[in-house]
Formats: structure tokens, C-alpha cells, sequence
């Protein structure tokens, strides 16, 4: 009886465990099945991703959504400067063609005869395809919609066609480095093609995910929610196309009169910062560069008035000038001797004129350009002053130009500055600007004392309809000096063109005011200084009163010309006279004095 209870317990004591087991089993296959299953999910959802989604875009693809047709580019009075027209590029999936009933002999010479493509070509390209399995392949782009419509009356499996676009430039190389360029496949570059490429490209739409490669839905599967593509905007900019055309002239007047490295002008309204005119030489074509080293093309496509930084020389002391006046060192009527030479921090400090200016007060420093006297009047306001002033006139840092590659120029703190430092920065040495930064300063301290923050886009208009989406109107930053200094500033200016070193730009029967420069260019590798390679320059505003028109030219180390004088100055006042007879400000002497070459 005990051995048969025995027998028994054990029995269940096996089959127990048997379950056990089988259930251990079971688990453990359960188990692995899910970590098989979950380690296929990282695979597919993390590791494998982007093949998958592609995978997915082949076959699922269905019809291409319309390319959104891009904004275009246009001047103050809706002048073109840069447009899209359509056309029709040929794709192929070479793999699909080559599995397809025609096969791809048959397919390329059916595309050939409806297109004029070369059937050898297309041959070739779906063969290449087919050997590497690709899925995609364009067999021509930019075709004109005429050339490919007969490919619409046949259906050839695996080939189909897209819209896409071409940029035309109805100005051509007119303010090239201001609108910018796009590669041949409208990919933006730079200008304002690459800065406002977010609101000129427009948004591509969506296509149905749930098509085969016919375009047949998919049993049970959803094909709603597409979007159309949105169009791009089109951008007005500030550039005024006359004007623009008065600049580009000029600048190829001097280029080859004075034979400059490079040449550069920025015209802008005062009272409201807008960039009326801007324009560099060496230019380009945006349409096709031309052939040439790397260093010539860099050269031809660098935006000089915003990307390039140099010391501004004697220009600078329209700024001195300024800033003096709101200081409370001076005294009105202080003045300075120039003998031609002295000495500050320790070191010898030559005028440009040799046998010097004599007894300076502000007014002389600026009309005729006094080195020493300009060193004197910054001692006398100190670093700080000094400093803070041109901070206010935003110099040192980018003004936010809407241009790509601004550069930030160099201010140097008041803290560094020796007293040789300040000096030198009285006529414009030991400092950095752009272009648009020395031009929003000038324009700040003769607009009445308000730095008004640089403007190059006017509006954004809806393409279709051409309602304006945005307009940009002028942002006044800060005040940086009253309209008394700002008055006295133009009395000196006008001095400079009356009796100073801008004669050349007198304009008969109108009073307007300048300022000359000339700048050693600071050259790396060790030569620092160069005498002789300099940049020359001059800023002009006029009329004086009540300045319309700002306008900075420079000369990179020009042939023939030394001084801003001869060389700039004569070209801000060929623009200028433009300017002013179509605003109509120009008086009737003037208009008679130019007609006869005086």
C-alpha cells in the first residue's frame, strides 16, 4: 500500500515537472519571439529607416505633385529682376523599364521620336540604371513644354515627366551681387535668391501615398489629405532700376578710366535707409559665370559693399566730427595747428599735406582733411566718448542688412586703446567697416541724428494676384546725435565740396555735401602698410539741406588717381546729378552746365 502511494507520488511529481518544463519551453519560445520581433522593429523603425521610407516612396509613388512655380525677384517699380519659367524635364525608373513589356530598346526609341532626344542616349542612361537597380534617373531636364507633349499620347511604363523651372535674368548683369543667382537647376546660391529663398521657393504639395505605379488606389487604403503645391512670393526690393542703371555705368566709367583692382557704390535715402543703388566690380553674369580661375571667379562674385571690410580712412572724420560736437570737452571755435608733422605717443604723426593746414578748427579738419588736427580733437573727447559713439552708430557689428555674409567690421574696445590708438582713430585707422555700415553712419549724423536700420526688400507681394502680402517700412533704431550736430555735420560737408578736397563734385546751383578718403590697405603676410596700394573714396549727400540721396564710392587701388578726390569723387557726382534730375531736383544751371561738359 505504501509502495503503491509511493509509486503514485512520484508519478505526479514527474508529470509535474514535465508541465513545468513544457511551460518553461513555451515561455521561453514566447519570449524570443517577442525579443526576435522587437529587435525587427528597432531594425526596421531606427536602423533601416530611410531604406524603408524609400522603398515606400518607389512603390507607393503615384503621380509627382506640381513644383510650386518660385517668386520673383523685382525693383522698386516692378521692374523683373529675376523670374521662372516653366519646363518639362523627362525621369525614368530604369529598373521598371527594363522589366516592362517594351523593354528598353523599345522604351528609348519611343521617347526619342516623341522628344527629339538622341535614342542612343536614352538608351544608354536606362541601361546604366538598369545594371546598378536604380529606380531613378532624369533622361533630360529643361526641356520646353512643346518638345515633350507628344510623350503625354503614349503611356511607356517607368518613364514619366515633371515641371520644374528655369531663372531668367531680364536684367542680366544688372545688380547681379544684390539679386543673386541660382544654379542651373534653380538651386538659390547667394544674393537675395539665397536669403529669401524661404519665401521665393514656395511649398511643394503632397502626393497620394496610396497609389500603385499606374495610379490606381489601393484597395481599403486612404488617398485623401493631399495639399497643392503653394506658390512662391515675389520680393520687391528697395533698388530703384533708373538709378541702378546710372550706377552700373559709372562704375564701368571708372573701371576703365581709372583702372581700380575693384570698384564699389551704395546709394541710400537718408531719412529712411533704403538701398536705392548697390553695385560691384568685378560683376558677374547670373545667367552663366565665365570661365576663369578660381580666384578671378571668387573675386566676380563677392558682394564687396556688405562681405568686404576696410579701414575707411579720412572718411571717418565726417564721425569725428560728429561726435566731437556732442561731447562735453569741446568748446566751440577749439582749434588746432597743423604744421605737417608732430608727435603723439611717442611716435611721429605726418599729415597728408606735407607743408600742413595751419590753424584748424572742426569745420577746416574736415574741408580739408587734416590728419593732425583730426589726432587733437580725438585726444580731446577721449576713448570712452569717442567709443560709445561710434557703438551708437552700430560700427563694429553686422547691421543686419537682408544680404547673405555681412561682415561685423572692428571696433576696438576704449579699454585697449593707447593714445596712438585714438588718435589714429580720429582719421579712420584702426577700424574696420563695411560699406553699409560707413553709409547708415553718415546718413545717422545728416538725417538729423537718427540711425535708421538698412533696408533692402520693400514688400512681399502673393504671385498670383499680386496683393501685398507685407510691406517693410523704415525702422528708425535709435537717435545718436541732435539735429543741431547733425546740421553743423552738413555745414562741414558742404565746406568740403565749396572750398575743400571734394571740388570735383560741385554740383552749379545746388549746395551738396561730401567727404574724401584715402586708406592704406592693411595687406597680410607680414608687409602690413603698402605705400601707394590704398582705397580711395568719397560719400556725398545731396541736396544739403535736406539730404534725399547718400551715396559712398570706393576704388581698390586704382592705375591711374591717388586721392578720393580725383578719382571717387567725380563719380558720386555723375550719379548724383542722375539722382537729383529724377527726383527732380535738379536746378536749371546744372542741368545746362552738364550739357555742356562743365
Amino acid at each position: 500500500m505504501a509502495y503503491a502511494r509511493d509509486r503514485t507520488l512520484r508519478r505526479d511529481s514527474a508529470l509535474h515537472s514535465l508541465a513545468e518544463t513544457r511551460v518553461r519551453g513555451f515561455l521561453g519560445i514566447a519570449l524570443a519571439v517577442v525579443v526576435g520581433l522587437s529587435l525587427k522593429l528597432v531594425y526596421v523603425q531606427v536602423i533601416r529607416r530611410g531604406h524603408y521610407l524609400e522603398l515606400d516612396r518607389v512603390i507607393h509613388r503615384g503621380p509627382e505633385p506640381d513644383v510650386p512655380a518660385p517668386g520673383g525677384i523685382y525693383a522698386r517699380g516692378l521692374e523683373p529682376m529675376a523670374v521662372s519659367v516653366p519646363m518639362v524635364s523627362v525621369c525614368a525608373n530604369p529598373a521598371q523599364v527594363a522589366a516592362s513589356t517594351r523593354g528598353i530598346s523599345d522604351t528609348a526609341r519611343e521617347v526619342a521620336e516623341r522628344t527629339g532626344l538622341s535614342a542612343p542616349q536614352v538608351r544608354e542612361i536606362l541601361e546604366r540604371g538598369a545594371r546598378d537597380e536604380a529606380r531613378f534617373a532624369y533622361l533630360a531636364r529643361l526641356l520646353e513644354p512643346e518638345q515633350v507633349a507628344p510623350l503625354a499620347d503614349v503611356h511607356l511604363q517607368g518613364i514619366w515627366t515633371v515641371r520644374e523651372y528655369m531663372r531668367v535674368y531680364p536684367g542680366g548683369r544688372l545688380a547681379c551681387h544684390v539679386v543673386g543667382r541660382c544654379s542651373d537647376y534653380h538651386d538659390p546660391l547667394d544674393g537675395i535668391e539665397l536669403r529669401w529663398a524661404f519665401l521665393l521657393a514656395g511649398k511643394p504639395g503632397t502626393r497620394p501615398k496610396n497609389l500603385d505605379d499606374y495610379g490606381r488606389s489601393i484597395l481599403g487604403a486612404d488617398s485623401t489629405g493631399v495639399l497643392p503645391p503653394e506658390p512662391g512670393r515675389n520680393v520687391v526690393l528697395t533698388i530703384d532700376w533708373s538709378l541702378q542703371q546710372v550706377v552700373e555705368m559709372a562704375l564701368d566709367d571708372c573701371m576703365e578710366r581709372n583702372r581700380p583692382r575693384a570698384a564699389t557704390c551704395v546709394v541710400m535715402a537718408p531719412n529712411t535707409g533704403e538701398i536705392l543703388a548697390l553695385a560691384s566690380r568685378p560683376n558677374f553674369d547670373p545667367a552663366g559665370l565665365e570661365a576663369g580661375t578660381p580666384d578671378e571667379i571668387n573675386a566676380r562674385l563677392r558682394n564687396l559693399p556688405v562681405v568686404r571690410q576696410y579701414e575707411p580712412g579720412s572718411l571717418f572724420k565726417v564721425l569725428l566730427a560728429a561726435a566731437v560736437l556732442e561731447s562735453p570737452e569741446y568748446t566751440p571755435g577749439q582749434t588746432y595747428y597743423c604744421g605737417g608733422e608732430t608727435e603723439i605717443g611717442g611716435e611721429p604723426l605726418r599729415c597728408w599735406e606735407e607743408r600742413g593746414h595751419g590753424t584748424c578748427d572742426l569745420t577746416r579738419m574736415v574741408a580739408k582733411s587734416c590728419n593732425i588736427a583730426a589726432a587733437r580733437f580725438a585726444l580731446l573727447i577721449g576713448p570712452e566718448h569717442y567709443h560709445d559713439f561710434l557703438d551708437t552708430l552700430g560700427l563694429g557689428r553686422r547691421t543686419g542688412v537682408a544680404l547673405p555674409g555681412e561682415a561685423a567690421g572692428l571696433l576696438r574696445p576704449a579699454g585697449q586703446m593707447v593714445e596712438r590708438d585714438l588718435a589714429n582713430l580720429g582719421f579712420g585707422h584702426g577700424v574696420a567697416v563695411n560699406d553699409i555700415q560707413m553709409l547708415s553712419a553718415v546718413c545717422a549724423v545728416v538725417n538729423g541724428g537718427r540711425l535708421m536700420h538698412p533696408q533692402i526688400v520693400r514688400a512681399v507681394l502673393n504671385a498670383e494676384t499680386g496683393d501685398v502680402i507685407r510691406e517693410l517700412s523704415s525702422l528708425e533704431l535709435r537717435r545718436v546725435c541732435s539735429e543741431e550736430t547733425s546740421a553743423s555735420v552738413r555745414d562741414m560737408m558742404g565746406a568740403v565740396v565749396d572750398h575743400g578736397t571734394g571740388a570735383a563734385a560741385r554740383i552749379e546751383g545746388l549746395r551738396v555735401g561730401g567727404k574724401t578718403g584715402t586708406a592704406q590697405k592693411w595687406i597680410g603676410g607680414g608687409e602690413g602698410f603698402v605705400p601707394g596700394r590704398n582705397i580711395l573714396s568719397f560719400v556725398m549727400v545731396a541736396p544739403l539741406d535736406e539730404p534725399r540721396f547718400a551715396i559712398l564710392v570706393t576704388a581698390d587701388e586704382p592705375a591711374i588717381g591717388e586721392h578720393g578726390a580725383d578719382v571717387a569723387a567725380p563719380v558720386a557726382k555723375a550719379i548724383a546729378v542722375a539722382a537729383l534730375r529724377q527726383a527732380g531736383l535738379l536746378p536749371e544751371q546744372a542741368e545746362i552746365s552738364e550739357d555742356i561738359g562743365v
